[in-house]
């Protein structure tokens, strides 16, 4: 049975297992914020017609200069790209037969990458979903002849944080032995930030934060994210990019998130809320769950064998939850939930009430 290897579209989903589609879905499976998008995006719409018929900044200006100052960076020291997605590619392109580390669970699109790019992957776990903590020493003994370990923080799919000072401690390591590390922060923003990566910048040139705007300013359809590092890699893969591959409408919808502030923390206080009712609600299902700092998170039914069958009951009846079948360590035995609107997370609590005859 072939899973898909991502969330969202869940058309084609159905389609894949051949299962009739309900007439109201309740997409669960991918963590774009519940809420939308700023309401500025809607009120200026329009303005953005009058970029449709001219080309984009070449250097996504000004949007990287507001970027920059926003992190306390150098404007040189920052990468823009057409989605996360984009620079993954283009920074898997460097490892061509090198070393590479890669600790599971994890987003997928990193091996994707990287096997596409026929790097040599050296694939680690830790030993302990819900604890999530990493296996130092067995990186350590890896990263002593590789080219770059990559660590997802907060963790996709167990929203997991890893505390600043251990990417410190293997920054450090990987200092001393020519190893560089690609710490993903895409789900940092739901976080109060304090164990982002980005202020090591200046002290470790072996580190690159990668980001993404699309899901807490719920813009996944416009494609933003972006680069933290030296600037030498920052020139680098600028070279190997297309001329004008952050559109034009882009910049400008990046430029009116950052303006709003209010939305993310607005957004954070929301999700938070909904999701310590939803923690409550399966615990009190026996079910265990993550320690997740963002807006999505994961957890197992009392009985773990039976997941399958309660992911295809969840579809059949209009919920559509991320499945773990293609993250190595959760082996299909986890679930992993966006937290959504009341009425979605109700429909779910329903089919759950009605699995377990309640």
């Amino acid at each position: 049975m072939q899973y898909p290897s991502h969330g969202a579209n869940y058309q084609t989903l159905y389609e894949r297992f051949q299962i009739p589609m309900p007439e109201k879905v309740y997409d669960l499976s991918e963590n774009v914020n519940a809420f939308g998008f700023p309401a500025a995006i809607k009120e200026k719409w329009h303005q953005l017609l009058r970029h449709i018929m001219t080309y984009p900044h070449p250097e996504a200006e000004p949007l990287r200069t507001l970027l920059a100052q926003k992190h306390h960076v150098k404007r040189e020291n920052l990468l823009i790209g057409n989605g996360a997605a984009e620079l993954l590619t283009f920074f898997a392109g460097r490892f061509t037969n090198q070393k590479v580390i890669i600790v599971h669970p994890t987003f997928s699109e990193y091996k994707t990458t990287l096997e596409a790019q026929k790097a040599k992957l050296v694939e680690l776990a830790v030993e302990n979903i819900t604890a999530y903590q990493l296996p130092i020493e067995q990186i350590k003994k890896q990263m002593k002849d590789a080219a770059c370990l990559y660590l997802c923080n907060p963790n996709n799919p167990t929203g997991s944080l890893i505390p600043k000072k251990t990417i410190e401690e293997l920054l450090i390591f990987g200092k001393a032995v020519g190893c560089e590390i690609l710490v993903d922060e895409a789900f940092m923003d739901w976080t109060d930030e304090t164990q982002s990566a980005i202020p090591l910048i200046e002290r470790y040139p072996n580190l690159t934060v990668l980001r993404s705007m699309t899901k807490m300013y719920g813009i996944a359809g416009i494609r933003l994210g972006y680069f933290i590092g030296r600037k030498e890699l920052v020139e680098e893969l600028n070279d190997k990019l297309p001329h004008w591959h952050v559109n034009a409408l882009a910049i400008e919808v990046g430029k009116w998130c950052l303006e709003d502030e209010a939305f993310r923390h607005e957004s954070i206080a929301k999700h938070a809320e909904i999701k310590a009712r939803l923690e409550h609600y399966l615990l009190e299902k026996q079910c265990i769950i993550t320690n997740s700092a963002t807006n999505f998170l994961c957890f197992q039914l009392k009985e773990p064998e039976k997941t399958q069958d309660f992911y295809f009951d969840c579809l059949r009846k209009g919920v559509v939850l991320r499945h773990t079948e293609n993250f190595y360590g959760m082996d299909g035995k986890w679930l992993r939930i966006g937290i959504k609107k009341a009425e979605a997370m109700e429909k779910f609590q329903q089919i759950m009430d009605e699995w377990y005859g309640q």
